[in-house]
């Protein structure tokens, strides 16, 4: 399967905020708009910091909304 977990990244550390992500979508905002293989969504301020492909991993770069 091709999905990925994001995580969230603050100086606090990282947390994991959502499993099997398929989309990302910025926002006009500055925003991302995460999807999931089940259709649920999470908007999420910060920016992409890195995706790991082979890791299947998301890091973003600042604050859940």
């Amino acid at each position: 399967m091709c999905e990925s977990s994001a995580y969230m990244v603050t100086p606090e550390g990282e947390t994991k905020i959502m499993d099997y992500v398929v989309d990302i979508v910025p926002n006009d905002d500055g925003s991302l708009t995460l999807s999931d293989l089940l259709g649920g969504t999470k908007i999420v301020e910060g920016r992409l910091k890195e995706v790991k492909l082979l890791a299947h991993k998301i890091i973003i770069e600042g604050n859940v909304v």
